[in-house]
């Protein structure tokens, strides 16, 4: 007897009885998010300014990571400062590719070998949330983007006037970099 005649003699009838199934939930297909993202060269046009930014303060500021198919979170940057890590991700999700800031307070490495890093998404806070069209996103967009990132997603700074046009991005990145080297 195979693993799913034995789940459905007994162990899917349990769950169910039991409701500890949830609801499965019908996903969009991500290739076409993915086939965006791709097209508009996204990830390579943010890496872009990542390296700049990087360069321009002399050592590895900003941390990014890309995912292959058919991840989620397929993208993200962290910026630790003041034992705070603050992040950006792009997200697949049913209704498109969302960009999300959160920052989470990081746990002492003397206290890492007893709690995982798995006990930091706990305290993990969302600070900014926006579905993003790849096709629609400017050079400036990211210069905003990294600029709030690089803010401490300082409530101040708002990332909602950065992208209106309100601060000139180029100011706005210009005025985080110099708040970090201080």
């Amino acid at each position: 007897m195979n693993r799913e005649q034995r789940n459905s003699l007994w162990i899917n009838p349990l769950l169910t009885r039991l409701k500890l199934i949830p609801a499965r939930e019908e996903n969009a297909d991500p290739r076409p998010y993915w086939n965006s993202v791709e097209e508009c060269k996204l990830l390579e046009r943010i890496g872009k300014v990542v390296g700049e930014i990087n360069a321009a303060a002399g050592y590895h500021l900003l941390e990014m990571q890309e995912y292959l198919p058919p991840q989620k979170t397929f993208f993200h940057i962290n910026f630790d400062r003041n034992r705070v890590q603050y992040k950006m991700e792009l997200v697949l999700r049913d209704d498109g590719i969302v960009l999300v800031f959160s920052s989470a307070k990081q746990v002492s490495a003397r206290w890492d070998r007893y709690f995982p890093q798995s006990s930091r998404k706990d305290n993990s806070n969302v600070v900014w949330e926006q579905v993003i069209h790849p096709e629609e996103i400017l050079e400036q967009n990211i210069q905003a983007w990294l600029s709030y990132l690089l803010s401490g997603l300082d409530k101040q700074f708002r990332l909602d006037q950065i992208l209106n046009g309100i601060t000139p991005p180029e100011a706005s990145l210009s005025t985080a970099l110099r708040k970090i080297s201080a």
